[in-house]
């Protein structure tokens, strides 16, 4: 079964009123990502930290998937092509857009945003847009549970499963990028290796401008911008390319 692979990031959700990390005015520029983001210190920072990803969640639970988000939760159906695709989702956010649009078994490289995670069990539990109010582990009783997220410096478990999902394109198969500056996840290189081996039959990246750490030559298609604008140019690349 040929696959479509949609590999996601800040992006996405941007126009949905999420604030991007990276960009100018961005949240990396009115927090120290050292001090809300840093696996070596965010127990030193504790209250800070929680602070920080207590104002994301009730920023998250204010805002709507959009237009895209929506688009990719119909995928492969929308496509109307005769053969069947497995789609996977891959997506460096830690929101929940892509959820609540109606897109299952998403691979969340970098955490989630809703739930928390205690370090020393690793039970995870949710707690949705609320606040996170400091208390002990509820299965281990250890005291300082952490955001699910992976923070720099910390080991992201997904990234090998990401690497595994590559390797196995084919001529058969596409990738659709959006929203990604590339500088965490270098995905043009990841796309390039295939190079190597069988090529990746198709691929398409959708930003709002060019990113330096994005290589445009590894992408058969692409589309500068905002990605709802770009959802009928897609759709029909995706749909020519699986009908061939």
């Amino acid at each position: 079964m040929p696959k479509l692979v949609v590999f996601s990031g800040a992006g996405l959700s941007a126009e949905s009123g999420l604030e991007t990390f990276r960009d100018n005015g961005g949240l990396w520029a009115q927090y120290d990502p050292m001090k809300v983001c840093n696996y070596e210190n965010w127990l030193e920072n504790f209250a800070l930290v929680h602070r920080f990803y207590n104002l994301r969640r009730e920023e998250l639970g204010k805002v709507q998937p959009n237009a895209m988000h929506k688009f990719l939760a119909t995928l492969p159906h929308s496509l109307k092509v005769k053969q069947d695709i497995e789609v996977i989702h891959i997506t460096q956010n830690v929101d929940d857009l892509l959820e609540r649009a109606g897109v299952s078994n998403v691979i969340h490289l970098h955490g989630e945003l809703c739930k928390i995670i205690c370090p020393k069990c690793e039970h995870i539990f949710d707690i949705g847009y609320t606040h996170f109010e400091p208390h002990n582990c509820p299965n281990c009783d250890y005291t300082k549970l952490k955001p699910f997220i992976v923070f720099f410096y910390e080991r992201a478990p997904k990234y090998m499963m990401m690497h595994d999902i590559f390797a196995q394109l084919g001529s058969r198969d596409c990738v659709l990028v959006i929203g990604t500056s590339g500088n965490v996840v270098d995905i043009s290189s990841i796309i390039a290796l295939r190079g190597n081996s069988t090529k990746i039959g198709y691929t398409i990246l959708n930003n709002l401008q060019p990113c330096p750490s994005i290589a445009e030559s590894v992408f058969d298609k692409i589309f500068y911008k905002p990605t709802t604008q770009a959802i009928p140019e897609i759709q029909q690349e995706l749909r020519h390319f699986f009908a061939s």
